[in-house]
């Protein structure tokens, strides 16, 4: 799978853009507040219908414009295929998904057309911080490989949301029972796709995980693992556990407020030699969990979907000492990859890459230049006679 064409309108700081990008390693490189991110964050548009970085839309629509659009072309087994998602500033109908030239009817269509993972400097907090960045990592990544599993998360967070507006009512005036049992069947519907993909999903991140934490690390006793900590033990009857939970957990949720069960609780255990990382885990090893938790998407994505993803890497290298820089590349061999960084010599010069060169004009508006080869057989001898020189 890779993009071969990445289309901009009146997106972020860009006015128009398009990029015929390499299969390989492409790298876009400037100053900071540039529009590195920006082409990334479009890219994640066009396979997750949302951006990386903020839940609302109308921010990713250039400055005093009414509409933003982002599209690709992307090439897999089955052939090409366009993508593209049009914002608009105001309306009903504010985000529209077009699959092959024709508008989707919903945001499910466009699900597994392009498979992307991003790494960002955000993520190695994937350890350190609360369960809900693990749950949205994970979500992320089943919701590329199931329509079903979108679906249901769609359906799950729906009905939750309902029920815990319902139990916020609850204590200023009494609700019938009967008002609840809808929603909580929605639930329980839902949490019988949800919790059965997250464990066949986890036990596969678990394995690959723990392979890419070695090979990173270097160190053959130092042992990272991986677990699903589910809301449920039992394996089988899922939506009458769920069902059963909910009614046993009600008068308590009204206590408080919300819901205390459910997969919107669940949560990825990371352990280092049997030891909690987040109590006991040094900030080395907590990098290598996260660098290894992301490179273990892209073998779950070959292993389930046949064809690796594309990789975005925004920011990530000046985050990483050279070991775990160099472990990285190497890991992505055959991926094709957009990386963003400040200086080209974050990536090692003796690496193959398309260099693109990311600025902006006096009003702020981002362009991207490609570097002619004789431009980037010059920035590798000035790298060269600076490293010689030291």
């Amino acid at each position: 799978m890779r993009v071969k064409k990445l289309k901009l309108k009146q997106f972020r700081n860009y006015d128009a853009l398009e990029l015929t990008l390499d299969p390989g390693v492409n790298l876009f490189f400037g100053p900071n507040g540039s529009g590195k991110t920006n082409l990334l964050e479009a890219v994640h548009y066009c396979a997750l219908g949302r951006s990386h970085r903020t839940a609302q839309d109308r921010e990713v629509i250039a400055r005093d414009r009414e509409m933003g659009a982002c599209g690709v072309t992307v090439e897999k087994r089955d052939g090409a295929h366009d993508v593209a998602v049009k914002l608009l500033f105001a309306g009903e109908k504010r985000k529209q998904v077009f699959l092959d030239g024709k508008r989707a009817s919903r945001l499910a269509g466009m699900m597994g057309m392009l498979q992307c993972v991003i790494f960002s400097p955000e993520d190695l907090m994937l350890v350190k911080d609360g369960p809900s960045v693990r749950r949205r990592f994970l979500d992320m990544l089943l919701s590329q490989l199931s329509t079903q599993y979108f679906l249901a998360l769609q359906s799950y967070q729906q009905a939750l949301r309902q029920r815990n507006a319902l139990l916020r009512q609850f204590r200023t005036a009494p609700v019938p029972t009967a008002s609840f049992l809808p929603w909580e069947e929605a639930m329980a519907q839902a949490a019988a796709v949800i919790i059965p993909e997250r464990r066949r999903c986890c036990a596969r991140l678990a394995q690959e995980a723990q392979k890419r934490y070695l090979s990173i690390s270097g160190r053959d006793g130092e042992v990272f693992t991986l677990s699903y900590e589910c809301c449920l033990s039992q394996e089988d009857n899922l939506r009458e556990h769920v069902l059963s939970e909910l009614d046993r957990s009600r008068t308590e949720d009204v206590r408080r407020g919300g819901t205390g069960f459910g997969p919107h609780r669940e949560d990825l255990a990371l352990y280092i030699q049997g030891k909690d990382m987040r109590l006991f885990a040094s900030q080395g090893q907590m990098r290598t969990a996260a660098l290894a938790m992301k490179l273990s998407e892209l073998s779950v994505f070959q292993q389930m979907a046949g064809e690796p993803p594309v990789l975005l890497l925004d920011d990530v290298m000046s985050e990483l000492d050279l070991n775990r820089r160099t472990r990285l590349l190497d890991e992505i061999r055959g991926v094709q990859t957009l990386i963003t960084c400040t200086d080209e010599s974050d990536l090692n010069a003796q690496e193959k890459y398309v260099p693109w060169r990311v600025s902006t004009d006096k009003e702020g508006k981002a362009r991207v230049m490609a570097c002619v080869h004789q431009e980037r057989e010059q920035r590798l001898r000035e790298l060269d006679d600076g490293f010689l020189d030291e």
